[in-house]
């Protein structure tokens, strides 16, 4: 109840936060517009963002006073960052990153997961403590959750294109089976032991299966948002496009239910009263979220208004993932298979996920802005190899899932791993979901490595995109240029 309470309180103030800082910024930018062009050349934007991390690895805090200057335990300390970052990001999106998205097709969303890391290096840990915010970070991941199961509804299912199935599952097995394992043989035949110094028994044999598991649930995950992207720019025509953003969605959220395992499978938790074996937490995990979405039905019909919804599904997330969270479960998982049971057994399913749909983007903010806050620096060398080799074969065995998808079928393209570069929130999900449960050095390389690839692919993805639609002929024009105000005005 403290929880929802909180998170109550919470919502009105960042929706006051968010209109204030839109109406401030689409005030300036009026009175602005006639440089906008000059101003958001490549290289000023590229100075823009440069002056605005700087300035806010100036006003971090020092070492020093986190040994003793502050008046409090931190705490209040770390939530006026956090908001202070939020508004930060938001001026930033609005005056240099919408600029750079339109000009170079960056997803939206990086510069908070940029800013976040930003946040972790120049701040001390002892500072920017985040414990009391592990709610909110279930929350977070929950919505992600519960977003991508409320995709599985039948009228999705049967706008499929053939062979969409297929797809998904060679573009998401092929690469977290090569790299998951792969990451696994290079600690535990004495590699990283022999190039780093740090062995399987330093970095402990449960923390290494487990982090090669969802290093390659993150190899595996993919994000449909360069589609949207490109969308908003150019009329895509035929149904490639829709190919493959289906084959995306569905294959993240089969992604999801298996990255659950890895809490099953070595869960942490020894001791205690709960002693199960992984069979039994698997049964407890899943059965959880089917249970939850039918016992919650009832209770968010479609009578209601879209504020009256949204609270009700703060709520229902806010207990399903505290409930996976405070078990050691995922709650990306536990979500996931709550929103498939909502979405088709709920009669006002629909409006249920347009409500969900609608406010993901505030949850993504705050899932990239406390993502990117946890990074804790792991050894260098050793996550330097393990950034570069995932990034190598994760492409390259997204290459081989795209020759064995397109084998024996005719007319179907070989180089679809153009269009599944991208991570997106997926990924980030899932490596914070392993971070705030699980402990150890092998951890944080693992998160960093995610983290990196996925600032590095979001960056890329609508580019290679874009290029792979153009080869198709889907791409052959922009849209056409919304005319200025002024002579908008006049033609009204």
């Amino acid at each position: 109840m403290e929880i929802i309470g909180f998170v109550e309180r919470l919502v009105p103030f960042v929706g006051w936060l968010r209109v204030t800082l839109s109406s401030l910024a689409d005030s300036a930018r009026a009175r602005l517009s006639d440089l906008s062009m000059r101003a958001f050349s490549p290289p000023r934007s590229l100075a823009a963002t440069a002056l605005l991390a700087l300035g806010g690895l100036a006003i971090a805090p020092s070492p020093a006073f986190a040994s003793g200057g502050g008046a409090d335990d931190g705490t209040t300390l770390t939530v006026v960052l956090l908001l202070f970052g939020v508004a930060c990001a938001y001026l930033l999106a609005h005056f240099v990153v919408d600029q750079l998205q339109a000009r170079f097709l960056v997803l939206p969303g990086v510069e908070y997961l940029v800013l976040g890391l930003l946040l972790a290096a120049a701040v001390p840990s002892e500072v920017l403590d985040l414990t009391q915010l592990l709610p909110i970070i279930a929350l977070a991941a929950g919505w992600t959750g519960l977003l991508r199961g409320m995709g599985l509804d039948r009228e999705t299912r049967r706008g499929w294109p053939p062979h969409t199935l297929r797809v998904a599952v060679m573009h998401h097995l092929v690469p977290g089976l090569v790299v998951g394992f792969g990451f696994w043989a290079f600690i535990n035949l004495g590699w990283s032991e022999f190039f780093f110094g740090l062995g399987v028994d330093e970095l402990g044999p449960v923390e290494t299966a487990a982090a090669s598991f969802v290093l390659g649930c993150c190899a595996a995950a993919e994000s449909a948002e360069p589609f949207e992207v490109l969308a908003r720019r150019y009329p895509i025509e035929g149904d490639l496009a829709k190919f493959l953003e289906g084959a995306s969605r569905f294959g993240d959220l089969l992604l999801l239910v298996v990255f659950g395992l890895v809490f099953c499978i070595w869960h942490p938790r020894e001791g205690g009263a709960l002693e199960l074996s992984p069979t039994e937490w698997g049964v407890v995990q899943f059965g959880l979220g089917v249970v939850l979405g039918l016992l919650f039905t009832p209770f968010v019909g479609g009578g209601e208004s879209a504020a009256h919804r949204f609270l009700a599904m703060v709520g229902v997330i806010t207990f399903a993932s505290g409930a996976a969270f405070f078990l050691d479960l995922s709650p990306l998982s536990t979500n996931v298979l709550l929103g498939i049971v909502l979405v088709n057994v709920a009669k006002a399913g629909r409006k249920i996920r347009d409500t969900v749909s609608s406010t993901a983007k505030p949850m993504h903010l705050l899932l990239l802005m406390l993502a990117g806050a946890l990074w804790k620096p792991p050894p260098l060398w050793l996550t330097v190899a393990t950034v570069v080799a995932f990034v190598a074969v994760r492409l390259l065995s997204k290459m081989l899932g795209s020759a064995l998808a397109a084998w024996g079928i005719e007319g179907m393209r070989k180089d679809l791993y153009r269009g599944f570069l991208a991570h997106g929130e997926v990924t980030v999900a899932m490596a914070i979901s392993f971070q705030v449960v699980f402990e150890g050095e092998i951890v944080d390389v693992v998160y960093t490595a995610a983290l990196a690839s996925t600032v590095l692919h979001d960056v890329i993805a609508p580019r290679v995109l874009r290029g792979l639609l153009v080869d198709a002929g889907a791409i052959r024009r922009e849209h056409a240029a919304a005319p200025p105000p002024a002579v908008a005005e006049e033609l009204a």
